[in-house]
């Protein structure tokens, strides 16, 4: 019993397998002719090429990219093997999109080459002021431990005259 349902399974598929003709790449069988699968639009038809032209404009219409009907699709393929529905649809970046994306990587290459001399010379001006901050602290402990051992007169002559370090005494009599 089963084996017979199978059996006449397979005849109706071959039965109807015969009546459908054979559609060929990028086309799809409707149950009476041929048409191109969805995407795909025939260069040979005016009404294919016209729907092909509007249906690109309205799905890959924004601020920045525009719908553009491509043909050039199976050109390595010779005449003879290409297919009846050989246009499709293809995205295009529009022209300011592209202008304003070069503007902004040349604004971020410009700010790499103006900002990397900077920091190169923040740092170096950091590391020398710490060098010199390591160094005066070394001199400031080397002459406190020597200003024990030197007179008074010596330590005088080490610092520096000041006439302003004794304003108080100037003005009593």
């Amino acid at each position: 019993m089963q084996l017979s349902t199978v059996a006449l399974f397979c005849l109706f598929g071959l039965i109807a397998a015969e009546d459908q003709p054979v559609c060929s790449v990028n086309q799809l069988f409707n149950g009476q002719i041929c048409t191109c699968a969805p995407g795909y639009f025939s260069s040979a038809n005016e009404e294919s090429k016209s729907r092909c032209q509007d249906e690109c404009q309205e799905v890959y219409y924004s601020w920045f990219t525009e719908g553009k009907c491509v043909s050039g699709l199976f050109e390595r393929v010779g005449e003879d093997q290409q297919p009846a529905c050989n246009m499709r649809c293809g995205m295009r970046v529009r022209l300011w999109a592209q202008i304003a994306t070069l503007a902004v990587i040349a604004a971020a290459v410009a700010t790499l080459i103006f900002t990397i001399p900077m920091c190169i010379a923040t740092c170096s001006s950091c590391l020398h002021a710490r060098r010199a901050d390591r160094h005066s602290k070394k001199i400031y402990t080397e002459s406190q431990s020597g200003a024990g051992t030197m007179s008074k007169e010596q330590q005088l002559a080490a610092v520096s005259y000041n006439p302003y370090s004794y304003w108080p005494y100037y003005g009593r009599a």
